[in-house]
């Protein structure tokens, strides 16, 4: 009797396998060659399931991205004890920030999909993109005194006030200036100087006014 054959074990130990070369290699590693080794597999068998470089990489690009969110979503939604609002937010920021092997991993693997999304540009523009601008603009939308959304597709949506999408803007681009020190200049800007840096900015948000719109 033949033996039957999980498809989707075995997509996922595509899966695994890929990612360990993205995080040796990055995304130009993940060939049909260089994954069938890394898995113990034949490359005839890799093109059972993909037949071409691109379609792999397709493949993984979403497998790591699911992971990510899996990982990192839990996280940043995981409750605060913190009182202070922008203790809350740093908290929730620093998730997205490489202070720690896990997350240096998980940057290193975000740096592979945005590497294949400047590849092969997104219908609707960059998903990894538009995940953190949502993040941002709900932790500003937080300090400028509003109520924050529990409906994801409304998250990724113009905030109505105009401050909130600047400093979303601004804390999006500081945190991804200051990811990219962190891990290209290992050693220039420590843990602490990070947080403080952050807190900085986080502090700086002006609370909106009364009349602001909502």
């Amino acid at each position: 009797m033949p033996r039957l054959v999980d498809h989707d074990q075995r997509r996922a130990e595509i899966g695994e396998a890929a990612i360990r070369v993205i995080l040796r290699e990055g995304l130009a590693g993940v060939t049909v060659r260089g994954v069938a080794a890394e898995a113990g597999w034949s490359t005839g068998s890799l093109r059972h399931y993909f037949g071409n470089q691109h379609e792999l990489q397709a493949y993984v690009v979403q497998a790591t991205t699911d992971i990510l969110r899996r990982r990192v979503v839990p996280r940043v939604q995981r409750p605060r004890r913190q009182r202070a609002v922008v203790e809350r937010i740093a908290a929730i920021v620093e998730e997205m920030l490489p202070l720690d092997d896990e997350r240096r991993e998980e940057y290193a693997l975000w740096s592979a999909i945005v590497e294949w999304e400047r590849q092969h540009p997104p219908e609707g523009g960059s998903v990894t993109w538009n995940d953190q601008r949502a993040l941002y603009r709900q932790c500003i939308a937080l300090l400028r005194g509003y109520e924050t959304t529990r409906d994801p597709s409304r998250a990724t949506l113009p905030h109505p006030d105009e401050q909130v999408e600047l400093w979303a803007a601004l804390l999006h681009t500081f945190v991804d200036g200051l990811a990219g020190q962190i891990m290209n200049t290992p050693g220039e800007v420590s843990a602490d100087t990070a947080a403080q840096l952050l807190r900085s900015l986080l502090r700086a948000v002006p609370r909106a006014q009364p009349d602001q719109p909502g």
